[in-house]
């Protein structure tokens, strides 16, 4: 979990750097040819590039990740299984292929790219303007919640309500898939704030603000992930165990009714 994060880290805090400079890069050839036009057009066409290149190396280290969490997920399943200690619960994640379940997390990708652009529509973008563009913002979204939860939640519609829609995630990768997709949801709505203001700047054009917002949030999502993970196994060790004030509590009742 710890070498997740610091892969999500790595990857989002060069992104957050190399599309202002991109873009700054566009706008610096603009001013060279001195022409207004031509600096309209260049601004505007700016982000599809920049964003393009950053979502293919977001698709491909997700993808990666991805893997690893669901190999990590399948043997602990498969050796609670054969300890008997998870009786009656579902082994076909482990026996699954690679190819197989790589490819139905693209499936719950795709499906995950359509909502995201649903509710961009919903909340304010354009219906038949830009739309490559919120494409784009619907992509990235799509890749930071819903497709690295596919590789270990699959298609147990149970678990995507649990945590996406009742807000009660159960295990550690749970509750570090919920503290990221949903940091990462409200990062890219607080960054379309900046969108219509007048400061005429390069990283203002649509959709980079909701995205920089959207990473932004994501590696905030991605450390409180891992301190509420650390927290939940801490407290579990300590059930286990007997040790914390909810177990001293049961005993010296145990012992009064006794």
């Amino acid at each position: 979990m710890i070498l997740i994060a610091m892969c999500n880290l790595t990857v989002i805090y060069s992104t957050l750097i190399w599309i202002p400079t991109w873009l700054n890069t566009y706008t610096h050839q603009a001013d060279q040819k001195q022409d207004p036009t031509i600096n309209y057009t260049i601004l505007q066409n700016a982000p599809l590039p920049s964003l393009s290149w950053t979502l293919v190396s977001l698709f491909g280290l997700q993808t990666v990740l991805g893997l690893v969490q669901w190999s990590l997920h399948s043997s602990s399943q498969a050796n609670s299984i054969n300890k008997g200690t998870k009786k009656g619960s579902k082994g076909g994640d482990s026996s699954s292929s690679i190819f197989s379940v790589l490819n139905t997390s693209i499936a719950i990708g795709a499906v995950g790219i359509l909502i995201c652009y649903i509710f961009s529509v919903l909340f304010g973008a354009g219906i038949f303007g830009q739309t490559k563009e919120t494409g784009q913002l619907a992509v990235y979204l799509s890749l930071l919640t819903f497709y690295p939860a596919s590789f270990v939640l699959g298609t147990d519609l149970k678990s995507w309500l649990k945590i996406f829609v009742h807000n009660s995630p159960g295990t550690y990768t749970e509750a570090a898939f919920y503290c990221q997709g949903m940091m990462a949801i409200f990062g890219a709505w607080l960054g379309s704030i900046v969108i219509p203001l007048d400061w005429d700047r390069p990283w203002q054009a649509w959709p980079v603000p909701c995205v920089l917002g959207a990473f932004m949030f994501y590696c905030i999502g991605t450390v409180v992930g891992l301190v509420v993970s650390i927290v939940m196994r801490q407290r579990a060790a300590r059930r286990e165990f007997g040790i914390g004030p909810g177990t001293a509590q049961t005993g010296s009742k145990k012992n009064k009714s006794e």
